[in-house]
């Protein structure tokens, strides 16, 4: 009988060895092995790749000092006290909607529960966020590098840049809104683009982690209803980008149909006390920053603008991209409305982790005319001054451990943020 041979040339155990040779190089330079892993994109293990790498980010994140108002600083506080409360699962499922604790977000204080029961280590804390977070950003990531035909030139690489820092793995800083963001956009984002209806179910999920995500998740509910009604969309976008300023009393009469128990944490991010600290915060606020919120709010309404005036009729012929555009007209001018009300900013990102996919699949499926060409070469120096920003704000949470250590030597060195070893540079 004949012995059957095995070509190590073939393929299938190419790829596999490769696989291998990267979730094994992870233990030696995870940010090196990610930056390749991007390289191959197209390999169903890449994205898993990214993933690992997600959550060595957590691992070496940089929680905030205690003295600091960043959300990572009172997370670390809040779990520590879990550490110490020795409350059961069915206590702290007693807590959940009641409007004596004022818990209404049901994922994060279980996360304390059942890692405090493991480490009083705050570290190990922020690992199991990245896990999460990590999971569904790899997987969202990789659902638009699917489509995208063509080279991966330049300015899909800007443009994809800005659509990963929409909400950038350190935003595990305050993570139930925005691993709630990731959440509602891997439900949402497979519905529309692909189609599958089961997947909504993660979109009323991240209410779990946040419940803020009601909004969201009605505006999804009221579009299923409506379907696409492009003009309509274009016109209440386009209509909420001239609305500069809104009562807060009108908003908590407008909410007044929420349950008692979610009343009370309305009416704490829209009293104006709160309303007067968030002011005072954007007040002290580098100049870049405000200043990067507009470039990629230009860009939004130019590239909006642009496709609807000379692409609409052919955006109609792919009903993916259709339905993506009008839900992201949608939520964008919900996002506008609820920008002007305290932390409401951060709706702004979720609206742009939606509309910028359908930029990102548009350019890579258009052919190249001079008006496209013009719009994408003055989004350019927006967006990556955006990008570089935002990159910027990251700096404090990462430092060189992130960029050039390893898990083995970061669990036994510290690090500082990035940003701290620059400036001491000058």
């Amino acid at each position: 009988m004949a012995e059957q041979t095995v070509d190590v040339k073939s393929p299938v155990i190419t790829d596999r060895r490769n696989e291998a040779i990267h979730y094994l190089a992870m233990l030696v330079w995870p940010f090196g092995i990610m930056i390749d892993a991007f390289r191959h994109w197209e390999k169903p293990w890449s994205k898993n790749v990214f993933w690992l790498f997600c959550i060595f980010f957590g691992y070496t994140f940089i929680i905030a000092k205690s003295s600091s108002s960043l959300d990572s600083a009172a997370v670390a506080r809040q779990f520590v006290n879990y550490t110490h409360a020795n409350m059961s699962l069915g206590e702290l499922w007693r807590t959940f909607y009641s409007e004596s604790s004022n818990i209404v977000d049901i994922v994060q204080p279980l996360l304390f529960l059942l890692v405090s029961s493991v480490t009083d280590n705050p570290t190990i804390l922020f690992t199991v966020f990245a896990v999460i977070f990590g999971y569904f950003y790899s997987r969202n990531l990789w659902l638009v590098l699917g489509y995208i035909k063509g080279n991966f030139n330049i300015v899909l690489f800007v443009f994809f840049l800005t659509f990963a820092l929409t909400n950038p793995i350190w935003n595990i800083n305050g993570f139930r809104m925005y691993a709630a963001a990731q959440i509602f956009l891997y439900g949402t984002l497979s519905y529309l683009l692909e189609g599958k209806s089961k997947k909504i179910i993660w979109s009323a999920v991240s209410v779990l982690f946040h419940y803020s995500f009601l909004l969201p998740v009605v505006i999804l509910f009221l579009f299923t209803i409506i379907k696409n009604r492009i003009n309509i969309y274009l016109g209440f976008f386009v209509l909420t980008a001239f609305i500069k300023e809104l009562d807060l009393q009108m908003v908590r009469s407008f909410l007044s149909f929420l349950p008692p128990v979610f009343q009370l944490r309305v009416e704490g991010y829209t009293s104006t006390e709160y309303a007067a600290a968030i002011s005072s915060i954007k007040q002290s606020a580098s100049w870049f920053l405000p200043l990067s919120s507009k470039c990629i709010a230009w860009v939004t309404y130019g590239m909006s603008l642009f496709i609807y005036f000379f692409y609409r009729e052919t955006l109609k012929e792919r009903k993916d991209l259709i339905t993506l555009f009008c839900f992201s007209l949608l939520l964008c001018g919900f996002a506008n409305i609820m920008s002007l009300i305290p932390s409401g900013h951060r709706f702004l990102s979720i609206s742009h982790s939606f509309i910028f996919p359908l930029f990102i699949i548009f350019i890579s499926n258009t052919p190249v005319t001079r008006g496209l060409s013009i719009i994408k070469g003055i989004s350019m120096p927006l967006l990556i001054f955006y990008c570089l920003i935002t990159i910027r704000l990251g700096m404090e949470h990462y430092g060189l451990m992130t960029l050039f250590g390893n898990p083995i030597y970061a669990t036994f060195s510290d690090s500082v943020p990035l940003i701290e070893g620059i400036k001491g540079l000058f």
